[in-house]
């Protein structure tokens, strides 16, 4: 097992909170000016910047370290793992939590894509930030 590149999981969190802000705030997002919120609570950056900063360094940490443990020499040898691993994540945990929380509350099929997708290239930023700082 490698290190965990902590610079790399810094920047990772910030890259991706600073995403999470601006999809939240995309024309027609939850977070635009003159629409209507109508919600929940896992809508993308519904919870201010901190919560998702904290959030997003908690799951660049933890995608540091499964990057640690598949080390540098194969990494460097198979970089697609950089983002196997981070849409990885957002597929197969991330994304059906926020579906199936999103159906519970109500949200628009549409609506509940849109931050899907959202959290998708959030966690595919990870994995760049990552693989750059490598």
């Amino acid at each position: 097992m490698g290190a965990v590149n902590w610079v790399a999981v810094a920047v990772a969190a910030i890259v991706a909170a600073a995403i999470v802000a601006a999809w939240h705030r995309l024309p027609g997002g939850p977070g635009a000016k003159g629409r209507e919120n109508a919600g929940s609570a896992v809508r993308l950056g519904a919870a201010g910047p901190w919560t998702s900063f904290i959030v997003m360094a908690i799951a660049a940490a933890m995608l540091g370290h499964a990057l640690a443990r598949i080390g540098p020499a194969k990494l460097a040898v198979k970089p697609w793992l950089y983002w196997m691993q981070s849409g990885g994540l957002a597929g197969a945990f991330v994304i059906p939590a926020v579906w199936l929380t999103g159906m519970r509350g109500g949200v628009s099929h549409r609506a509940i894509a849109r931050d899907a997708l959202g959290w998708m290239v959030a966690y595919l930023a990870m994995g760049t930030v990552f693989r750059v700082l490598a």
